[in-house]
């Protein structure tokens, strides 16, 4: 079977951090986003785009497996927010961004077909895209704060033609 709907690579949360960010799309009542898996993203928001429709699912289920198996989890940790120039759109960035480029850049070469984005890669956490938002909920959002370490150790990748969203696939870090 082949891949009909837009598709993204990313990286689970693991709770009690997932949680926390839920809390925080909650709150800002951005229920799209509180729909969401809680993830960053390795391909499809930036760099490479979505999986390019059409590729056979279990040559990229089997080229992604044969990644996580010669990755090890990653240690990770939250920096500031940051708004996207432009928009509405806010996100925590990382303290620590070196691993998932390490991660994107492994995915972009790995023989998956992407389609085209226009947007550079930026590793990051959303926590909401609500439209519009007022000048205290900005300064609110770009003040939050989560000092937590977690540890990331899943790869999956979620379709896009309804929500909740699909997961089709899911795979352990393993750093063999």
């Amino acid at each position: 079977m082949d891949f009909q709907h837009d598709s993204y690579i990313v990286l689970d949360l693991p709770s009690p951090i997932k949680e926390k960010i839920y809390n925080i799309r909650n709150y800002h009542k951005d229920t799209l986003r509180a729909s969401l898996p809680v993830e960053i993203t390795l391909a499809g928001s930036g760099g490479v785009g979505i999986i390019e429709p059409g590729q056979d699912k279990e040559f990229v289920f089997n080229t992604v497996k044969n990644i996580a198996i010669k990755t090890s989890p990653i240690l990770a940790s939250f920096k500031d927010v940051l708004r996207f120039p432009g928009t509405d759109l806010f996100v925590f960035t990382l303290k620590d961004e070196e691993r998932f480029r390490l991660l994107h850049e492994e995915m972009k070469k790995s023989g998956i077909k992407f389609k085209p984005n226009r947007f550079p890669y930026k590793p990051h956490c959303t926590l909401r895209s609500r439209t519009p938002i007022i000048d205290y909920e900005v300064d609110e959002i770009m003040a939050t704060k989560l000092s937590d370490e977690f540890i990331i150790d899943t790869i999956s990748i979620y379709m896009v033609d309804k929500i909740p969203l699909d997961r089709l696939y899911t795979v352990k870090l393993l750093g063999e």
